[in-house]
């Protein structure tokens, strides 16, 4: 991991302890973030350019996750997309995965888990 550089992170999440806890262990890390808590801000803010991965809830209010994720690929939006998501169940996993998630996380979730899944896929971008 050589060179670290900043990242930027955009976090998708309408629990707010969650959010809050994932920018506080950011903070450490080379990883500054913005939160969004609604699924319709999620396209305007990845669309700036200006993120280098997103962690995406799958039940947001307004757009759900799936929906967003499916945009994202269906505009060819190269960023890599971490789900983080309260649903378990091995078709929602799957799913995500096969509508192009590049890595899949269930809450409850393990912070360092988070960041090392994270920066695996930040290592890869590069």
């Amino acid at each position: 991991m050589g060179d670290e550089r900043d990242y930027k992170i955009l976090i998708a999440e309408d629990d707010e302890s969650i959010s809050r806890l994932i920018s506080y262990k950011f903070k450490n890390q080379n990883l500054e973030s913005e939160v969004v808590t609604d699924g319709d801000q999620v396209l305007p803010e990845i669309e700036k350019g200006v993120y280098d991965a997103l962690i995406l809830d799958l039940m947001l209010p307004v757009l759900d996750g799936m929906s967003i994720l499916n945009k994202i690929r269906e505009n060819n939006i190269e960023i890599p997309v971490l789900i983080l998501s309260a649903r378990s169940q091995e078709k929602d996993i799957l799913k995500a995965l096969k509508s192009g998630a590049d890595e899949y996380l269930t809450k409850p979730f393990r912070p360092d888990e988070l960041i090392i899944r994270l920066k695996m896929l930040l290592d890869g971008v590069d």
